[in-house]
């Protein structure tokens, strides 16, 4: 008796955006693909996206290894980490004999941060978060400027992150109009929030953070009823927070990234 076959997933469509799916996979995509053109126009942006990262990110990849990330550093500083785990764990032993408290520490130790700690992305998606609920739920002081001044919106914030601020126009394809926007703290730094909203008033915001470091990928978090999509790209952190699905959350955050990808192109090709 043959196993029935395991329905497609997430994890098979991005291998095959990747070129990584196994043959015996690939057939069981076509198929879904035939039936769902929408999803093979949103996995033709997704290629996309990847190649563009792919070429921004390419120069680097000629650049020559830095001393700390050598071989040979990395192996000593991985046994230099081993010998103190070791030891730690020595003196967790001692302590449990002698009371049995820090038996509580040296598991947390030994179990390690939850998946998302330290992630430059995580981070930025909670903040993004905090700031969501903070602002979408007022009534009359939603934004510091509104939407028809958005000319002087543009400036003031492209001024005060110190780039070009690019806010994208999402209600043709979502429905969703510019409401404004204000001016975060953001440590030694300052975040922009732009906030839009559908005819049903439901609110959406873009959080724009510089003073980032690397490249990510998008990247999901939900916590409670938001959820959000988030980016690190050239410097700059950015993040799309809604209380809406994620299939259509997700086709909001590609908006955004294509339409500051295309200026970071009409950019490199000014210079």
């Amino acid at each position: 008796m043959s196993r029935p076959e395991r329905p497609v997933g997430e994890d098979d469509l991005t291998a095959f955006v990747d070129g990584r799916l196994p043959a015996d996979r690939r057939e069981a995509v076509a198929a879904l693909l035939r039936e769902r053109p929408d999803l093979e126009a949103d996995l033709a942006l997704d290629r996309s996206l990847r190649d563009a990262l792919r070429e921004r990110l390419e120069p680097r990849g000629r650049e020559p290894i830095p001393g700390r990330l050598r071989v040979a550093v990395l192996r000593g500083e991985r046994a230099r980490s081993r010998r103190r785990f070791l030891s730690f764990l020595a003196a967790a032993s001692l302590f449990l004999v002698l009371g049995g408290a820090a038996g509580w520490y040296a598991r947390d130790f030994a179990g390690g941060p939850p998946p998302t700690a330290g992630r430059a992305w995580a981070g930025l998606a909670r903040d993004a978060l905090s700031a969501h609920r903070t602002f979408s739920v007022e009534i009359v002081h939603p934004v510091e400027v509104k939407a028809d001044d958005e000319t002087h919106l543009t400036q003031w914030l492209s001024k005060r992150l110190k780039r070009r601020l690019v806010i994208p126009d999402l209600s043709e394809q979502f429905g969703l109009n510019l409401v404004g926007g204000r001016l975060l703290p953001a440590g030694a730094d300052v975040a922009a929030l732009l906030m839009y909203a559908d005819a049903a008033n439901n609110r959406l915001t873009l959080y724009v953070r510089t003073g980032e470091r690397g490249e990510t990928a998008l990247n999901f978090l939900r916590e409670g009823d938001l959820s959000t999509f988030s980016w690190i790209d050239d410097g700059t952190g950015y993040v799309v927070a809604a209380a809406m699905d994620r299939e259509r959350l997700q086709k909001v955050a590609r908006a955004v990234f294509q339409e500051y990808d295309l200026e970071a192109a009409r950019q490199r090709k000014a210079l």
